[in-house]
């Protein structure tokens, strides 16, 4: 029986493992992302101190200055507490402008070759590059090689229990060697790379396979006890692809400072401009991002700026809560710095198992030649 998980366990490793090192790779790149950006734009952004006397812009008034600088249409825009950071506003084509909220100076496209770096990566990492037609293969395909991978790591740990237990055998499997080369190198590196990365792999692949595939989805919400949500799809379609002009709400800052003025401290507020301007959805961030605890989706009346609704994170059900933290926990980013730097060293642990899995894989097929 351990043969036949073996070679099954080899023959998977070599179907999959080239796509396993692009995987690792792409996300490697992107792992940053966001505090690499971040500290672009801050050392890019120039802006001129206010007077004492200043007087914020409104934001509709922003919103058109930046629509007439870009020539596109504003598609998201996001406000700071510190009266001297600028206004974020997003474009449908996915650029960031920063307008100086007192002056109205728009400046950008803010960081465009990194922020056109990180989007194409993300698309490969996501896509394979594809176009959108071509998206529902694509992710067919990634989520099969994340649940193969997910047998490659419970059939590997299966394998690295030893049928004998001796203090040999156990540092074999643990602890990493430097003093030997060729095969004996790989296993020791393979072994010891699976031990102690392989808990946290399984994270990246159970989390992969939740947003890859809707029966995974569906599993966790069944896990926890509660129902899937309704997704109004003709609303996500018109946020996608807009069903012309969005009218501009006239009193978008009243809206924000009533989102705002509830609760803790606030770290960002976001809007996404809907088609239709009836209610406005504002998500009210008390994190630095990352932290989907902290954060609170706010329902103002587009006309009067009234406050309709509060959904805080514990208003949702288990299974939103769940679901919420799965692409932070994939990426990281759950963690901080220091959980994202623990994504980035699991990622290169999988190459590291990949390849070392390839030469082990050569050696053994090439002993099988007559």
């Amino acid at each position: 029986m351990r043969r036949i998980l073996f070679w099954m366990h080899l023959c998977t490793g070599v179907l999959i493992g080239i796509l396993v090192v692009y995987f690792s790779i792409t996300g490697i790149l992107i792992a940053y992302e966001r505090p690499i950006l971040n500290a672009i734009d801050k050392q890019n952004y120039k802006a001129a101190p206010a007077s004492a006397d200043a007087v914020r812009m409104p934001l509709a008034k922003l919103i058109s200055e930046t629509e007439s600088a870009a020539h596109a249409r504003v598609e998201m825009i996001t406000v700071h507490p510190d009266p001297v950071s600028p206004v974020e506003l997003q474009t449908a084509n996915r650029e960031v402008f920063f307008a100086d909220a007192f002056s109205g100076a728009v400046q950008g496209p803010m960081s465009p070759r990194a922020r056109a770096f990180f989007l194409q990566v993300t698309a490969l990492h996501r896509w394979f590059g594809l176009s959108e037609a071509h998206h529902a293969v694509a992710t067919a395909v990634k989520g099969a090689v994340t649940l193969l991978f997910l047998f490659l790591l419970v059939s590997g740990a299966t394998l690295w229990i030893p049928s004998r237990w001796t203090g040999t055998t156990f540092r074999t499997g643990a602890v990493p060697r430097f003093d030997v080369r060729g095969r004996a190198r790989n296993y020791n590196w393979h072994k010891v790379t699976g031990l102690w990365l392989g808990l946290p792999l399984a994270v990246l692949v159970v989390t992969g396979v939740i947003m890859a595939y809707p029966w995974a989805n569906a599993l966790l919400f069944r896990l926890a006890g509660s129902p899937m949500p309704v997704r109004n799809a003709v609303r996500e379609n018109s946020h996608r692809h807009g069903n012309g002009a969005s009218p501009i709400p006239g009193n978008l800052d009243e809206a924000f400072t009533q989102a705002t003025s509830h609760g803790e401290s606030w770290q960002s507020a976001s809007l996404r401009l809907p088609a239709n301007a009836g209610e406005l959805n504002i998500t009210v961030d008390r994190s630095e991002g990352g932290h989907p605890e902290k954060r609170e989706q706010v329902f103002v009346d587009a006309t009067t700026g009234r406050v309709l609704r509060r959904v805080s994170f514990d208003g949702l059900s288990r299974g939103q809560r769940w679901r919420s933290w799965v692409r932070f926990i994939h990426t990281g980013e759950a963690g901080g710095w220091w959980g994202e730097t623990l994504a980035t060293s699991t990622a290169s642990g999988a190459i590291l198992l990949s390849v070392t899995g390839f030469l082990l894989a050569f050696h053994r097929l090439r002993r099988l030649r007559p």
